[in-house]
């Protein structure tokens, strides 16, 4: 069975998510959770047809779910290291 980092441009498309996930996380910090997902939504949106075709649109809906929970997961751990320093 293939993974998907054992796939051509695999470890390529996960190093890119997982910098999204950081980029995109310290970009809300501190934003509300509702304008947050409305921006994240968007950037999702335009990301989504290239993983379609990469991944089919099964396993692309899955890792697009895990991402924007992976980056609201991240940007409230930022909010809350920022917080307990104060």
């Amino acid at each position: 069975m293939t993974t998907l980092g054992n796939a051509p441009g695999g470890k390529e498309l996960i190093e890119s998510l997982a910098k999204a996930i950081k980029d995109l996380a310290l970009l809300y910090a501190n934003t509300p959770d509702d304008r947050a997902q409305e921006s994240l939504d968007g950037y999702v949106d335009r990301i989504s047809p290239e993983l379609i075709e990469a991944v089919g649109a099964g396993n692309a809906a899955k890792m697009l779910e895990a991402f924007r929970s992976a980056v609201l997961t991240e940007k409230h751990k930022i909010e809350s290291a920022g917080t307990s320093r104060a």
